[in-house]
């Protein structure tokens, strides 16, 4: 059993279905511990100050202040963000403000513990893994069985590293740090990042010697992916930040143990 200590949460809604539904997934996490419902930014603002919660799940709209209006204005030991809205265009002024997840109305337990491992993660960023048998069951007898369906936390220093690809007909430059992860299709690959895609005329070979193994790894002959935005390995699979889960290739169980485990 490990031994956490409780992260604290604070919700700002301004819906009494959505922060009802929130206070119930929260319930069902041990390591969780509720301090406050705030029904504006205003409320919330002080409180944050004042109790200095580790998570604050905070809601686009609300009176008077939104919620983008409210993370903006924390400036000193901010706490990990969960943003929430009704509309996906959202997402991509979240990030900006460098929150934690974001998540899409309405979203269900099982994206929550998403978030929720994401935060943990970061929270306990000290090399270190924890069970996620807290939030759900274990799948048993799977490839990479060993890991038990464990999160994994992991230090990974953000690269700030450009390369230039050829998009229609035009180069782009892109920041490595941005790209969540690569797919193959045959001669061209499509680069997925939060907010948009590229497709371009490159092989999956010569995209790995580009990115390089500091920050990406390999997962299987179709896909690369940016070790920054996974969020757990999960039986045969690794789940991404992009809430999609990608499959681990016979012959790369061994890279994605040594990610694990070093």
């Amino acid at each position: 059993m490990n031994n956490f200590c409780p992260l604290s949460v604070i919700i700002v809604e301004n819906d009494q279905t959505d922060a009802s539904t929130l206070k119930q997934y929260i319930s069902r996490i041990p390591f969780l511990k509720l301090l406050m419902v705030c029904r504006t930014a205003i409320e919330a603002l002080d409180l944050i100050y004042t109790k200095k919660p580790d998570i604050v799940i905070v809601d686009v709209d609300l009176p008077m202040m939104s919620g983008l209006e409210l993370i903006s204005g924390l400036t000193s030991q901010k706490p990990q963000i969960i943003l929430t809205a009704a509309h996906q265009q959202y997402a991509f002024n979240g990030f900006e403000l460098d929150v934690t997840d974001f998540l899409l109305k309405p979203f269900d337990y099982q994206r929550f513990i998403k978030a929720i491992c994401k935060i943990k993660q970061r929270h306990y960023n000290l090399n270190s893994e924890f069970s996620s048998k807290e939030l759900v069951p274990a799948k048993r007898n799977t490839l990479l069985d060993d890991l038990n369906t464990k999160v994994v936390t992991k230090s990974l220093a953000k690269e700030q590293r450009f390369i230039w690809v050829k998009v229609d007909k035009k180069m782009m430059n892109l920041n490595t740090s941005e790209i969540v992860y690569v797919e193959g299709l045959r001669d061209y690959v499509k680069i997925h990042l939060a907010k948009i895609n590229y497709i371009v005329n490159l092989t999956m070979t010569k995209t790995e010697e580009l990115l390089g193994n500091s920050s990406f790894i390999r997962v299987n002959r179709s896909f690369i992916i940016n070790k920054a935005f996974i969020i757990c390995v999960k039986g045969n699979t690794i789940e991404t930040s992009l809430n999609n889960s990608l499959p681990i290739g016979v012959n790369y169980k061994d890279a994605v143990k040594q990610l694990v485990f070093n």
